[in-house]
């Protein structure tokens, strides 16, 4: 399905909108003859109030930006263009045609607990793992001695001297991809393959810190838990297509849809 941004949205409300009051204090921007009022920018995007003041000023000076603009193109009669006219009327049947969608996934697009269970158990093999994998915590230091005080201090559990030593160096957590790390890096950790703190590991970058959490091996298959939100997006999309097919089937059996191929094709197909 074809998003649009909002800045497009807000565009083409900017020109169909008016401020239907002159409330003053309602008013928010005037250029020349239009008007934008609170409620009409509320309505161009209905997040308006949680923006800070600088956001809003700047969705205001848009409007003013695109008001002008806008202005000076009805000088010159470009919204008289039929080109124009027509890319008008093709980008408001997309807004309705999402809107539409929109209104009949809201409360048929969840996938239950069950189904992704279900889907897990029967894919198992899509879930196995391509590469070596682990979870933990990876540090480059500049020197050897710091990582000798950062693995002892890992060792202890001393969280506070932990983070005084990494506070200004390159540092990651998180699950790692063995073989996308440096090959010094990764040819020390693939000798280890276990748990545990690993280094210091020196390299052109400087000296290497690893604490390995968990280790994965390739080919392990991965926890329901680890893809369970992989699934239910599989799952949501797949059912919210299966449902957008349905109603547009729907509607085909019940109208009158005419299509000539050899016009579109020419005589290239007879």
């Amino acid at each position: 399905m074809q998003k649009v941004s909002f800045f497009m949205v807000a565009a083409l409300l900017a020109g169909l909108l008016s401020c239907s009051d002159n409330d003053e204090e309602n008013l928010i921007a005037k250029v020349n003859h239009e008007h934008l009022s609170i409620n009409e920018l509320t309505l161009m995007y209905p997040q308006f109030v949680a923006l800070d003041s600088l956001q809003k000023s700047l969705l205001v000076e848009n409007w003013i930006r695109e008001t002008l603009l806008a202005q000076e193109a009805e000088k010159s009669l470009i919204h008289r263009d039929p080109v124009f006219n027509y890319r008008v009327e093709t980008y408001r049947r997309r807004l309705l045609a999402d809107k539409q969608l929109d209104v009949l996934l809201k409360n048929k697009g969840n996938v239950s607990r069950a189904e992704i269970e279900a889907y897990y158990q029967s894919n198992l093999a899509s879930f196995r793992r391509q590469s070596y994998e682990f979870f933990g915590f990876h540090v480059l230091l500049p020197t050897k001695d710091e990582a000798r005080e950062l693995e002892k201090a890992i060792e202890k559990g001393d969280l506070e001297k932990k983070q005084s030593l990494v506070a200004m160096h390159p540092k990651e957590t998180g699950l790692f991809k063995v073989e996308k790390l440096l090959p010094e890096v990764k040819e020390y950790l693939l000798k280890k393959k276990r748990e545990g703190i690993f280094g210091p590991i020196k390299s052109d970058q400087g000296w290497h810190l690893v604490e390995v959490k968990t280790w994965y091996d390739r080919g392990s298959t991965k926890s329901l838990d680890e893809v369970w939100e992989e699934i239910a997006a599989r799952l949501s999309v797949n059912q919210q297509r299966h449902i957008e097919a349905q109603l547009v089937d729907s509607l085909r059996k019940s109208s009158t849809i005419f299509f000539n191929r050899d016009v579109l094709y020419g005589n290239s197909q007879k």
